[in-house]
């Protein structure tokens, strides 16, 4: 807990952990419940169909009262269960599924066909004006209602 400690000294970019190791933080005042409520903005639940499952469920209703509404939460499930419909009413606002389905004989692929990714690298100065064309080109585009985008931290927020 002491290294926890040191590593939380301030309000964390990236926290990962369990939902008990979240509590435990919590209740030994490692994390500071005010820093959670104003500092957290995306939580993701992975495996979301096995946390009950792994004994999780008291861990995440308690974590629960510490999420602020404004908070962006990510649900992922390798599997639709009771226990994701659960959780969905638990932390979900308006959730927006989306489903992938199979592609051909998709089974042994890593990333299936029906997703995709891309990537550019380029020189610290070049990067603006890869960003302009991709945008002025419509090269990102909206799917299945979610938006895209090309996030740059020397972008202004609006």
């Amino acid at each position: 807990m002491a290294s926890t400690a040191t590593a939380l000294s301030g309000p964390p970019y990236i926290f990962v952990s369990t939902p008990a190791c979240v509590q435990r933080c919590l209740s030994s005042g490692v994390l500071q419940a005010k820093s959670v409520h104003d500092y957290l903005s995306i939580i993701i639940l992975d495996k979301a169909d096995l946390l009950f499952t792994y004994g999780y469920e008291k861990n995440l209703k308690d974590l629960k009262t510490h999420i602020p509404k404004r908070c962006q939460c990510l649900l992922m499930a390798a599997t639709s269960s009771d226990d994701v419909e659960s959780l969905k009413k638990l932390y979900l606002h308006n959730p927006y599924i989306l489903t992938l389905a199979e592609v051909g004989d998709g089974k042994d692929e890593i990333v299936p066909k029906n997703v995709q990714q891309f990537w550019i690298q380029c020189s610290y100065r070049d990067k603006l004006l890869y960003i302009l064309a991709i945008l002025k080109l419509d090269l990102v585009q909206k799917k299945c209602g979610i938006k895209s985008a090309v996030l740059n931290a020397e972008f202004p927020v609006n």
